[in-house]
């Protein structure tokens, strides 16, 4: 028996919904990420969206108008987390098993109101719950396959894969990643080699 990739898991919930998701729908799949995630910040400012929604559903040019505000207030707080995390330089929190079976079992509650696909993830998730909770049993045991995805709070690409392979790969790229947050590799004034400089970069 192994851990499942909580990651890879949550790419698969991401994409069971469509790209461009109501509010009801973006608030049912943060609920399902919310299950081994903390995602309770984000859940809250979609509920406080979806209130504010009963005011404009009944006009449908206000409603679309509103729609399009909504979305982009919420995509630019997921990134203030985001950003507040690295900052930080903290993952995205883990729930606890209990938290984690509670968030679990509200969605099963539930379960027949939802679409098709969103049934068939839940089943899948209850059918291997131990592959995705063993981490909590095991002192140390990671909740993903890959540590760096976890720190970058995503599933990485083939190619970006690659970077990682080696410890001189694993300190370029976050060496890159440092400086893109402080906005280096944006007009720099400097020469591209003296940047990397800064940082203490690759030997050459």
């Amino acid at each position: 028996m192994h851990q499942y990739c909580l990651m890879h898991l949550n790419k698969l919930i991401v994409s069971d919904f469509p790209k461009n998701t109501t509010i009801e729908q973006e608030l049912l799949k943060y609920r399902l990420l919310n299950i081994f995630y903390n995602r309770e910040n984000e859940i809250k400012f979609l509920e406080e969206l979806q209130s504010e929604e009963l005011n404009v559903i009944n006009n449908e040019e206000k409603h679309q108008e509103w729609s399009k505000k909504a979305k982009k207030e919420f995509n630019q707080f997921r990134r203030k987390l985001k950003l507040e995390r690295r900052r930080k330089k903290e993952n995205l929190p883990l729930n606890s098993l209990e938290k984690a079976k509670h968030n679990f079992d509200k969605l099963m509650e539930n379960i027949r109101t939802y679409d098709q696909t969103i049934q068939k993830r839940l089943w899948m998730i209850n059918k291997h719950w131990l592959n995705l909770t063993l981490f909590h049993y095991l002192p140390g045991a990671p909740a993903t396959n890959n540590p760096i995805e976890s720190y970058y709070s995503k599933s990485l690409k083939t190619d970006n894969k690659k970077q990682f392979r080696t410890d001189k790969g694993i300190g370029n790229q976050i060496k890159l990643t440092q400086m893109r947050r402080l906005n280096l590799l944006k007009k720099p004034q400097k020469s591209f080699l003296e940047l990397f400089r800064l940082f203490n970069p690759f030997k050459l």
